[in-house]
């Protein structure tokens, strides 16, 4: 049975051997729909090979996940602010679209401490549709995270959120309701594992709830936690309705550090 090397060098003759073993490992072949990085894999004839495209950077190694003429989903590092603010207007996910392409619309936003999968519109009519998706909420919206205590099984916070003069967001009998929904994942020593959904997008929400109820989020210092590290939340997924195809689209970031 030929090895999968020794097909590719039939699939793309044009391609030298050198490539073909930087695209194997680069990830980007595909055996059957699953990812192979092992040139030596054994392939039967009835086996279907695809060459996904390169990966494709932005600055501040913003990497692109998708994008057509309507939208653009990219993979936002950590450190890096969604949109301008009255402090930074250029350094920003939408600052360096606007590079790219001449019209580009934020739909939602990720503070600057968290890394992950995030989508901006480049039409008017997208920007419409996904902005009415995440008002109904029904964008499916999975986080990653690991919080200072040991947490347990799975439920629900439910409370209202309200930010003050200090930008610091904290229940509020007056504030905005926000909905999140989590499973622990694991338990090491004293941490917890967790996968968050959101049902409501308001800002700092899983940040500002975690703390709420006495497990900030590993590296927040603004919320709670004492240690130095980086945020350790990450927006993992992200699922929704193509606003002009109509065709569903689903998303997903490695998580960046251990859980």
């Amino acid at each position: 049975m030929p090895q999968l090397l020794e097909r590719l060098i039939l699939e793309f003759p044009d391609s030298s051997k050198s490539n073909l073993r930087k695209w194997i490992k680069a990830g980007r072949i595909a055996v059957d729909g699953i990812k192979s990085v092992e040139p030596h894999l054994e392939v039967n004839d009835s086996m279907v090979i695809t060459l996904k495209d390169k990966k494709k950077f932005l600055d501040f190694d913003i990497e692109v996940l998708y994008e057509d003429r309507d939208l653009i989903v990219v993979n936002k590092p950590e450190g890096v602010l969604s949109v301008a603010t009255v402090f930074q207007t250029e350094e920003t996910v939408h600052g360096v679209l606007k590079k790219e392409f001449r019209r580009v619309f934020p739909v939602h936003r990720l503070d600057r401490e968290t890394s992950g999968v995030m989508v901006m519109a480049l039409t008017e009519e997208a920007r419409v549709g996904l902005k009415k998706q995440f008002h109904t909420h029904s964008i499916h919206r999975e986080y990653r995270a690991i919080v200072r205590g040991k947490l347990e099984g799975s439920g629900t916070w439910r409370c209202r959120l309200k930010e003050d003069a200090n930008y610091f967001v904290r229940p509020h009998p007056r504030g905005d309701l926000a909905i999140t929904h989590y499973t622990v994942l694991n338990c090491r020593g004293k941490t917890t594992a967790i996968r968050f959904i959101l049902e409501t997008g308001k800002k700092n929400q899983i940040r500002a709830q975690s703390l709420a109820a006495g497990f900030p989020i590993l590296g927040d210092q603004k919320y709670g936690d004492t240690s130095s590290s980086r945020l350790h939340l990450h927006a993992y997924g992200l699922d929704f309705i193509h606003p002009v195809t109509n065709k569903k689209m689903s998303f997903k970031s490695p998580v960046p550090f251990e859980t």
